[in-house]
């Protein structure tokens, strides 16, 4: 199968998980785990069977945040049905479906869909990455204090790595935690932040 196909399946079975996820915003959340600062809630395992599904047809296998599988060498989709998780849980907009198509270690698809807002982004390996069909490109920033920083806050073994981590805030002009690592990237890819 050829990767426009393969991105088209992809984008096609994240907005059936993004439609599904955002019919049950407003229902009661199952948790199935909360070790940590982790949280597992039973519409992860449901999305990420309704994904698996969904790309069944491919023939591919899939690596999953949920249910697993084996790493493999050759082509794989890797998704993770709900990125961003605890802010689903809380209601903030802030998370998403994303799902890559691997071979081996090398990136061919990826698929970042944030069903709050309805933006797709995608990406198909030589042939550009896209929002909603069109071009996206990482900012002309370069220098820290004038630049958005991405991050999320380590839990930190001590309060000396703690400290440091902070005192490296200090460069950047602004600072944004969003708690979905998937839409981080996202961001920065579409220049939202450096």
């Amino acid at each position: 199968m050829e990767l426009i196909k393969l991105k088209d399946a992809a984008i096609n079975a994240s907005k059936k998980a993004g439609e599904y996820l955002s019919s049950q915003k407003d229902s009661k959340k199952e948790i199935l785990s909360e070790i940590g600062r982790d949280i597992k809630l039973e519409i992860d395992q449901n999305t990420e069977k309704l994904i698996r599904k969904e790309l069944r047809s491919t023939g591919i296998e899939v690596l999953g945040e949920e249910f697993g599988g084996c790493k493999s060498e050759s082509l794989q989709w890797v998704i993770d049905p709900l990125d961003g998780t605890a802010n689903y849980f809380r209601g903030l907009d802030q998370c998403c479906v994303s799902i890559a198509l691997l071979d081996g270690t090398e990136a061919l698809i990826g698929i970042i869909y944030n069903f709050n807002t309805n933006e797709i982004y995608s990406a198909v390996k030589g042939q550009g990455a896209f929002l909603n069909g069109l071009p996206i490109k990482v900012s002309d920033i370069t220098e820290k204090n004038k630049a958005s920083l991405t991050t999320g806050f380590p839990a930190s073994e001590s309060l000396e790595s703690s400290m440091k981590f902070l005192e490296g805030l200090k460069e950047w002009k602004k600072i944004r935690m969003f708690g979905s690592a998937a839409l981080s990237c996202a961001y920065v890819a579409s220049g939202k932040c450096d």
